[in-house]
């Protein structure tokens, strides 16, 4: 059974895996409002809440967002998962017995390479396990929330976790449940890149077992991939899918801590409440991603199974380097064109008789890190349409985010806009992505 494809466009519905859904598009003309960041739209859904209530609620009409779970989650208790396997038929396999109706005893075979990937599984929870963790916050308005997390350093003096920031902004409290261990460790925030949808905290545990990490940039789609973390409170919890797709962008909406995300891996291993800054694992046992986003179908705003998103670990490791070093992020190492502006839809097109139906208008300017606005200084003027970059078509502000912000700042590109009905091409050289929530 197929499933719709989800636009790559924060307005399509995505939603971050903490407490609530992003709606979808509703198809209305955007106004047209100056000083948007780059890589946000005028017309994203508004951020409906942070986090959900540790006291027992109704449930709400709309599903949770599927990634930090509520505390009052775990009250009834946490449920060991199971991860199993079915092997198909071969000749000299090993095999199971089964009892028939008729009390006779039947045997299916499990062809050898089938055996041999369960066991490959079973061998990369029991590794992964001892570094990957369950996050909790409590002190907020919200009450408090659970997420995931993974040891990366450990030595004499406490042990690093990333998780993902929306995990655990906003409360005064934060702690930390080792695997197979019952002793609930205090920890304390080290950093947080908001834009990264970041952050690591430290706690007094010396000497854990910290993940070992890949380069996401050898990833292929169709490669197995392992998702560890708490989904629903159900600690060292594991599911098995695919890498679906990679270099993804996806939003939160103006809302949440990360309004643009781009270079994500598009994962079909379920991933749920309480998996937010969990560990996103290969066949090795080692941490290609941190799982931070699942989709949601426009117009239901229901969870679309099998698509979630996580944030690759060379970015991860990029990001929390820095925050460890120096308690933020110093240098964001993406490029950064300098404008904020709106996606162009039919309906802006046909309110505002825009001369095409697509693309970014641009209703302003924005300095990069060095404190100045690379468009501006090449020539872009406000009022123009960006409609490709390199001559790859822009159809709103997720596709422009997620071409330049996978470039190096100082690179040259060549952007398209339409100008009072002409195209113009531009060269523009890139500046670097501020290091803050609003760059």
């Amino acid at each position: 059974m197929s499933t719709p494809p989800i636009p790559e466009n924060p307005q399509s519905g995505y939603t971050d895996h903490n407490a609530a859904q992003r709606d979808g598009v509703n198809g209305q003309p955007a106004p047209l409002t100056p000083g948007l960041p780059e890589g946000t739209s005028a017309m994203q859904p508004p951020h409906d809440g942070q986090q959900q209530a540790a006291t027992p609620v109704t449930p709400p009409t709309t599903p949770p967002r599927p990634n930090r779970t509520p505390l009052f989650a775990l009250l009834g208790g946490l449920v060991a998962v199971v991860l199993a396997f079915v092997g198909g038929c071969a000749v000299g396999a090993s095999s199971a017995k089964q009892t028939t109706n008729s009390g006779a005893v039947a045997t299916v075979a499990v062809a050898p390479g089938a055996a041999d990937l369960q066991q490959t599984v079973i061998n990369v929870i029991h590794t992964v396990q001892p570094s990957v963790v369950q996050v909790m916050g409590q002190g907020g308005q919200s009450g408090g929330s659970i997420g995931s997390g993974e040891i990366l350093r450990s030595d004499g003096s406490g042990s690093y976790i990333v998780t993902n920031d929306h995990v655990v902004t906003g409360f005064s409290n934060l702690s930390v449940l080792l695997a197979g261990n019952p002793q609930i460790y205090p920890a304390t925030l080290v950093g947080a890149s908001a834009q990264d949808d970041l952050a690591v905290v430290k706690i007094d545990a010396p000497n854990l077992h910290p993940i070992t990490v890949a380069n996401s940039s050898d990833l292929q789609v169709g490669q197995f991939a392992i998702a560890m973390g708490s989904p629903l409170g159900l600690t060292q919890s594991a599911t098995t899918g695919i890498v679906s797709a990679l270099d993804r962008t996806a939003g939160e909406g103006p809302g949440g801590p990360a309004p643009i995300l781009t270079g994500l891996i598009q994962t079909s291993a379920p991933i749920n409440p309480g998996n937010s800054g969990g560990a996103l694992v290969d066949l090795q046992g080692r941490l290609i991603g941190v799982p931070t986003l699942g989709a949601v179908s426009p117009g239901t705003n229901a969870s679309a199974n099998g698509i979630g998103f996580a944030i690759p670990s060379n970015r991860v490791i990029f990001v929390a380097d820095q925050l460890i070093k120096d308690g933020k992020l110093v240098n964001t190492g993406q490029g950064y064109l300098g404008i904020s502006g709106t996606d162009v839809t039919p309906q802006l097109a046909s309110a505002y008789n825009l001369p095409v139906q697509s693309g970014v208008l641009v209703l302003g300017f924005s300095n990069d890190a060095a404190g100045a606005s690379p468009a501006q200084q090449a020539g872009i003027q406000t009022g123009d349409i960006i409609v490709a970059v390199n001559g790859q078509a822009v159809a709103s502000n997720a596709d422009l985010a997620g071409t330049l912000l996978g470039l190096s700042p100082g690179t040259q590109v060549t952007i398209t806009v339409v100008r009072s009905g002409s195209q113009h091409d531009v060269k523009v050289t890139l500046g670097e992505r501020p290091a803050n929530p609003q760059g």
